[in-house]
This record gives C-alpha cells, structure tokens and sequence, in this order.
C-alpha cells in the first residue's frame, strides 16, 4: 500500500469517527432510538469499534488499531451522554 493511500484511509476513517455521536443525537432525535438503547448495547458497539479500527489500519500490531478504536470508544460515549442529558431535558419541560 502506497504512502498517499494509507493517509488518505486513515484520513477518512477519522474524519467518519468523529461524526459518531451526532449520528448518534440524530437517531435518538428522529425517535429510532432512545438512550437506553445506546446504554443497553455498548458491549457490541466497543466490539463493532474494534473490528471497524483493526480494518481500517494496515499493520497487525495493533497500536495503530487503538488510535481509532480508542477514540470512538470515548466519541460512542460522549454521545451516550448527550442523548442521555437531552431525554432528561425533554422530561423536565
């Protein structure tokens, strides 16, 4: 794999991560989901994070895996926690 290639995937793969918690405030917005969804299936999103950061990096070390699954873990909760706060929001008004 080419230089230009592998910054260019990683590139994009970052910039798609960092969308995951309004992703995430969209659907509980839209009413697909609410947040105990997101609290209830954390298990298989940490599992989904992983596999999705040891495709998308090229080497078989696993470090590289980390700087993209670590980061979504910790967005995956940011936006649990904005749905959650949302919800809670919405009850009080």
């Amino acid at each position: 794999m080419d230089f230009v290639t592998f910054v260019l995937q990683f590139l994009l793969a970052f910039g798609l991560s960092f969308q995951l918690p309004v992703i995430m405030y969209a659907f509980s917005q839209s009413g697909m989901t609410d947040a105990k969804f997101w609290r209830k299936n954390i298990r298989y999103a940490i599992i989904v994070i992983i596999i999705f950061g040891a495709l998308v990096t090229p080497d078989g070390s696993g470090v590289t895996m980390w700087f993209i699954a670590g980061p979504m873990i910790g967005l995956y909760l940011a936006g649990m926690i904005l749905v959650e706060r949302k919800e809670k929001q919405t009850v009080k008004t």
